[in-house]
């Protein structure tokens, strides 16, 4: 459990996203950060793989695509599948810098408890990344 759940709107939605990250195998999650944010790691992997971020003014979980490489073009590829799935624009709905490493998946996007069944693909998807380079 974490405490910073606290700073989420959609509360069920964040705890049901953590409780499905930190059930991964040899996952572990900081949130020592002073901000409302969450980092997600695997235990023998250096980078994370997920944050859970509960700022003010926007509540998203970010996958870090290809985490390490900051010119690679997977998170914008992959930025766009979710996208798809999820039926939203990035840039319409968020103005901060978007990473071309990382992905974004704005909470407000997901209606119910039952969404995290949608997004656990991408979620699974960061978790591998050593697998998949």
């Amino acid at each position: 459990m974490s405490t910073k759940l606290v700073f989420f709107t959609k509360k069920s939605i964040a705890q049901n996203i953590h409780n499905y990250i930190t059930q991964l195998v040899n996952t572990e999650h900081n949130d020592s950060s002073k901000s409302p944010i969450i980092g997600y790691k695997r235990k023998e992997f250096p980078y994370k793989f997920a944050t859970l971020h509960g700022g003010r003014s926007y509540q998203s979980l970010i996958l870090h695509v290809d985490p390490g490489n900051r010119s690679t073009t997977r998170g914008k590829d992959f930025q766009k599948r979710i996208q798809s799935e999820l039926a939203f624009d990035i840039v319409a709905i968020r103005k901060h810098v978007i990473k071309s490493n990382e992905v974004y998946i704005p909470l407000e996007m997901l209606l119910n408890e039952n969404s995290i069944d949608t997004i656990k693909q991408f979620i699974l998807y960061a978790y591998h990344q050593d697998k998949l380079n």
